[in-house]
């Protein structure tokens, strides 16, 4: 062989060593940059910053469709989004898939994503370790003074973009109203915003007041003029005493963070999705001053309609007890003393106006009187016991005595059949056969309606039979949410099926807080919870 064969032979040796070492170089640098990883864009947040967790995986692992990252003292905003890509390296194939989730810290301390175990295609198993992420306390979120809170965000370099919640009163007695509004702070660049995050009023009766018609306004604070709108507001019936807390409230938004580029005013800028929670609200809740039991608690009036009657039937009372309280476990008025005949009464429902900043209520009954005799007839006064607030006294409303002159129906004489011997033309009998007609459908109607209302009866009984109220809370929410509703928006709903879940709502916390007497108490939360089955479908 000649030395110029010789040279080309050792080239080429040579050129396969320097490629045999490139392609080891290659494998040793590509293998732990495709392993499978968890984890996160930033180890130290603030409370309103959002944290990115990503879920690398590869070849066996990469068939994976869905994993559960379990998160402490975060929470995960919905579902990731997944991405799938294939790479060529020296002639191998290599899958990954990433996942990609969005999450919030709930409260300042430590949280921790992970650890993550996975299980890949022929069996394998891998888990990736734990990462600690620190949760620095952010004094802005500590109060819902608005000028402390853009103090803080101008010193930490933050767009003023928040929430407050403001109370009408800090001190009230059990059932008295307190009117809670949020409202929302803005002198940033949001491109949308919502509500995150609602909070629980476990130891408050609520209803939800209408915001929507409210017009945004400016207000000056601190030297920067930001724009305020109010965004939800709830009256407040405190159900029991003592130190009573509402939760914060969240709002999330996208915020254009921009970046200064140049003398001439132009701008570079990216989408920030920010939160920020309200500060809580401490509620002082004081017990009824002892005395005599009260139907209703607030500054309510008790009016009733004139006495009416027609045609020979029961005579006709109507009342109505109205003002700021919460109404949907007032008791009926009773008379200051029985009245001369037998007496029905029926619950003419509840009527809430949303529409101001109060939320005022109207309950109404409508009582049967059923004369003994004809002649003129006394219908006494109807008292109910009310405790107000604003006088801190107990109070005994009551309607005015009236008198009215009855007539009773007359006695139905038994008159003896006689025969008809004449006969039926059929033009005279087409009436007729409407008649029957239409009197069939009804009666297949009202069968149908009953036995649709023993069913929802029964359902009913079985759902509170041998369950405490907080049980059968549970299992009407849980019956809720397998039919597609929220339980917490059906509790600001405006409509039949909102009313009965309220309903059936201030039943359960009137049992749970002993404010009734568990006897009656369970015969009328059967017929809540079948009003609110009835009233869903």
């Amino acid at each position: 062989m000649t030395n110029d064969g010789l040279r080309k032979r050792g080239f080429v040796i040579l050129h396969s060593k320097f490629e045999i070492r490139n392609s080891l170089l290659i494998l040793l640098v590509a293998s732990p940059l495709l392993a499978n990883d968890l984890s996160v864009d930033k180890r130290t947040v603030r409370i309103d910053e959002p944290v990115s967790i990503v879920v690398s995986l590869e070849d066996a692992f990469a068939g994976v469709d869905t994993v559960n990252v379990p998160v402490k003292n975060l929470e995960i905003d919905g579902p990731p989004s997944v991405s799938s890509e294939f790479s060529w390296i020296n002639g191998v194939v290599v899958r990954r898939k990433v996942f990609r989730f969005t999450a919030h810290p709930l409260q300042p301390g430590g949280a921790l994503v992970g650890p993550l175990r996975i299980e890949g295609d022929g069996g394998q198993r891998e888990t990736l370790p734990v990462v600690s992420i620190q949760v620095v306390p952010d004094a802005a979120i500590g109060t819902n003074d608005p000028t402390s809170i853009v103090r803080e965000m101008n010193a930490t370099g933050r767009d003023p973009f928040f929430v407050v919640a403001s109370a009408d009163r800090t001190s009230a007695y059990v059932g008295e109203e307190i009117i809670v509004t949020w409202t929302l702070y803005n002198g940033a660049s949001v491109q949308q915003w919502q509500i995150g995050r609602v909070p629980k009023l476990d130891d408050f009766w609520t209803e939800e007041l209408d915001v929507r018609n409210e017009q945004p306004s400016r207000a000056l604070v601190d030297g920067v003029v930001l724009q305020t709108l109010p965004i939800r507001r709830v009256a407040l019936f405190p159900l029991r005493s003592g130190t009573l807390h509402v939760g914060s409230m969240e709002i999330a938004g996208e915020v254009m963070r921009r970046i200064d580029a140049g003398p001439f005013g132009l701008f570079e800028g990216s989408l920030i999705d920010v939160r920020f929670p309200s500060a809580q609200l401490a509620i002082e809740a004081k017990p009824i001053p002892p005395g005599p039991p009260v139907d209703a608690v607030g500054d309510l009036t008790l009016s009733c309609a004139k006495p009416q009657q027609k045609g020979g039937g029961p005579v006709v009372v109507e009342a109505r007890l109205s003002g700021r309280g919460n109404l949907r476990a007032a008791e009926a008025p009773r008379w200051e003393r029985a009245p001369d005949g037998e007496v029905q009464v029926e619950d003419a429902g509840v009527a809430v106006d949303r529409t101001h900043e109060v939320a005022v209520m109207r309950r109404s009954w409508k009582y049967l009187l059923f004369p003994r005799q004809p002649g003129a007839m006394t219908i006494p006064p109807l008292v109910t016991r009310v405790f107000s607030p604003s006088s801190v006294a107990r109070k005994t409303l009551q309607c005015q005595a009236a008198v009215i002159n009855v007539v009773t129906a007359p006695p139905v004489v038994e008159r003896p059949a006689q025969q008809v011997t004449r006969s039926m033309s059929p033009r005279n009998a087409r009436p007729w056969l409407i008649a029957i007609v239409v009197v069939t459908v009804v009666a297949v109607v009202i069968i149908v309606l009953m036995r649709r209302r023993r069913t929802v009866a029964a359902r009913a009984a079985a759902l509170v039979a041998q369950r405490s109220p907080a049980e059968v809370r549970t299992a009407i929410n849980e019956m809720l949410i397998d039919r597609k509703l929220d339980p917490e928006e059906l509790l600001r709903e405006p409509s039949e099926r909102g009313e009965s879940y309220r309903a059936f709502r201030s039943i359960t916390d009137a049992l749970d807080t002993d404010r009734i007497d568990e006897g009656s108490g369970r015969a009328l939360l059967a017929e809540r919870v079948g009003d609110l089955l009835e009233a869903i479908g």
